[in-house]
Formats: C-alpha cells, structure tokens, sequence
C-alpha cells in the first residue's frame, strides 16, 4: 500500500470518534482508539514517503510498505466479531 492511499482513505475520518486499524505485514495488527479527546487531527505523507498519524494526544509514524489493510470503525462499543 502506499502513503497516499493511506492518506486518501484516513482524511475523511479526521475529527471523527471511532477506531482506527492497520494490518501491517509479519507483525500483526495495531490499532488505536479515535474518542473524544484523542481524535485524529492529521495524516501527512512524509518527504520520505513514511506515514504520519496525528493525535489530539501524540503521534506515530509507520512504513506503508507493511500495511495491508486499513480498518475504519465509527462504532466505539465492543462488537461481537471481527472486520477481517
């Protein structure tokens, strides 16, 4: 996957309350929460083609060479199963 498809499929949800997860290739999935005062504010494609995610409460920075999937979820209750 590259940074700008990341980019293009998070920028619609910044702002948003929800959950945020990425399949990242032989590692397994991260994930993190978007609630009301940890929502996501940014999503910048670095010089070095890395992914910036920012937070009302920090930041992280992954390759997106590694991401096979990005998972969206507007629902903050825990769900009887799983998107993938």
């Amino acid at each position: 996957m590259t940074g700008e498809m990341i980019r293009e499929l998070l920028e619609p949800v910044i702002g948003q309350s929800g959950s945020i997860s990425l399949v990242i290739k032989r590692a397994g999935h991260i994930g993190f929460v978007t609630a009301e005062n940890k929502k996501l504010t940014g999503v910048e494609v670095r010089p070095d083609g890395l992914v910036r995610l920012d937070r009302e409460t920090g930041w992280v920075v992954i390759d997106p060479d590694g991401v096979v999937a990005v998972v969206w979820d507007g629902e903050l209750e825990p769900s009887a199963g799983q998107f993938l």
